[in-house]
């Protein structure tokens, strides 16, 4: 209050100094609004320009207003601490010096040209904002030191964090077992290289649901987030019917926001150091076998073939020794193939071009088996897959499946139709055979037990030719099963590893 009871006006001093500072500040508004849009000059240059004309406009309306006794003069703390924001320096606090010299000088200027009591304590006011000022600018330039330092600090941070998080994925990119993080959705967040090479490299996986890729994996996902989350758990798949994977399951994060770790492994590896420990003790039971069993069946062989050579035999002996020599000779055939089995335990893998290694193939058999061209087909899309297999073992393979078809499937063999279809299933790293019959098929029974050493359902066979064929596919890094077809007849599946290119 001025005078009494009196408020101090805007302006009042010197009326028309103040109407043409209000119409320059706005222009000067307008053009700084502009210079911010088009950033020019530079953001720091314009901060302090229009910081200090700021302060001189403040000065303008509290001379024309009478002084600090308008009460406007706590307004310069505003433009007195912009330059700190805009580029930190020692700006700010000449600023403010300049700015408290300003205000003592205005008051005591205006006291000569006015002299009245009030000037006494507008001076003393102006005193106490110059010192205001001057302490706001000094706490001013100790916290954005301060923030500068902590800006500084978290930039380093940030940077170490960066440097950590590029290590990890280094790490996690060159790790031998493949891992996938999902998201709760069921989104792919992450997947190391190993991982995209078991899923069959597939493209644009980011953000893409898991079971666009791998619908198996993302049955065996939804089941244990359905019941098993979040205790970890474990799961053997076969990857778009085709790679054989162990999968576990562990949850990361919280339950309100959590993502989902799956490690996937590829089992051939240890299916493989299985196999060479089977194929080793395979081979010292044979060497058993040679010893124990076959001198001995040579003997019995010899002196069944020695008494059926004498004169004195009626018929009811002849066929006895004929059942002696047809068991000897049928024992001696299941020696020779588990001997045969022990001595294929290092396999000589070749690149081989799978369709054109089949047409030669079937050529063979079909000539040998009396079949006709109608009767059997083959299908393999795309023609030039190329495989890794010992060509002797994957005709042995071919041999004892396609003859059990012959043998089998019909009483009469012309009635035989034997297709073979192979490819790549997508999203899959593998090949797959299909040896598929027209035939009665295997009863439901028996599956189980179909690939079991000895097990046969023909009173003709030893039981070990299905069991060799598994044998020489897993010696080979593949597989083999019998698959049911809801039309009946028998399939038979081979899953190999696709060559490198």
């Amino acid at each position: 209050m001025v005078g009494g009871n009196r408020f101090a006006q805007i302006g009042a001093y010197h009326s028309n100094l103040f109407d043409w500072l209000v119409a320059s500040y706005l222009m000067i508004a307008i053009i700084s609004n502009l210079s911010s849009y088009f950033e020019w000059p530079d953001l720091p240059i314009q901060g302090i320009g229009f910081a200090i004309l700021d302060i001189f406009v403040l000065f303008g309306i509290l001379y024309t207003s009478g002084g600090v006794s308008v009460g406007l003069g706590v307004l310069l703390v505003i433009p007195v601490l912009i330059p700190y924001i805009c580029a930190p320096s020692q700006v700010s606090i000449v600023l403010a010096a300049l700015t408290g010299i300003g205000l003592i000088s205005l008051e005591i200027w205006l006291s000569t040209k006015t002299p009245h009591s009030s000037h006494v304590n507008s001076l003393t006011q102006s005193g106490v904002l110059a010192l205001f000022i001057l302490l706001a600018s000094w706490l001013g330039d100790r916290w954005i030191r301060k923030a500068d330092a902590m800006a500084e600090l978290a930039k380093r941070r940030g940077i170490d964090l960066a440097n950590l998080s590029q290590l990890n994925q280094s790490i996690l990119d060159r790790l031998e077992s493949g891992l996938v993080v999902v998201e709760t959705s069921g989104a792919i967040r992450h997947m190391n290289a190993t991982a995209w090479h078991l899923l069959g490299n597939p493209g644009n996986w980011r953000s893409k649901p898991l079971k666009v890729f791998a619908p198996e994996l993302d049955t065996h996902y939804q089941h244990w987030i359905s019941t098993i989350s979040p205790r970890t758990a474990s799961f053997d798949i076969r990857h778009q019917q085709a790679t054989e994977l162990r999968v576990r399951f562990t949850q990361l994060g919280t339950q309100t926001k959590k993502n989902t770790l799956i490690n996937l492994e590829d089992t051939s590896e240890q299916r493989e150091k299985v196999q060479g420990v089977k194929l080793a003790s395979l081979g010292q039971l044979t060497a058993s076998i040679a010893h124990e069993i076959r001198n001995p069946l040579g003997a019995i062989s010899h002196a069944a073939q020695l008494m059926s050579e004498s004169q004195n035999l009626d018929k009811a002996d002849m066929r006895l020794l004929q059942i002696i020599q047809t068991n000897a000779k049928r024992m001696n055939l299941t020696i020779e193939s588990v001997l045969n089995l022990s001595r294929k335990k290092n396999p000589k893998r070749e690149r081989l071009p799978l369709k054109g290694w089949l047409n030669s193939f079937l050529r063979d058999f079909m000539l040998q088996h009396n079949l006709k061209e109608k009767q059997v087909s083959l299908f393999i899309e795309p023609a030039d897959i190329m495989i890794e297999f010992d060509p002797a073992h994957l005709h042995q393979v071919m041999w004892n499946l396609c003859r059990n078809a012959v043998k089998y499937a019909h009483d009469n063999p012309s009635k035989l139709q034997l297709d073979l279809q192979g490819g790549m299933p997508s999203h899959s790293r593998d090949v797959f055979l299909n040896v598929i019959d027209n035939g009665r098929g295997i009863a439901e029974e028996s599956r189980q037990r179909l690939f079991e050493p000895f097990f046969t359902t023909s009173t003709q066979g030893t039981g070990l030719g299905l069991f060799m064929a598994r044998e020489l596919c897993l010696s080979n890094g593949a597989s083999l099963d019998y698959i049911a077809l809801p039309t009946g007849g028998s399939c038979f599946r081979m899953v190999f590893s696709r060559a490198p290119h």
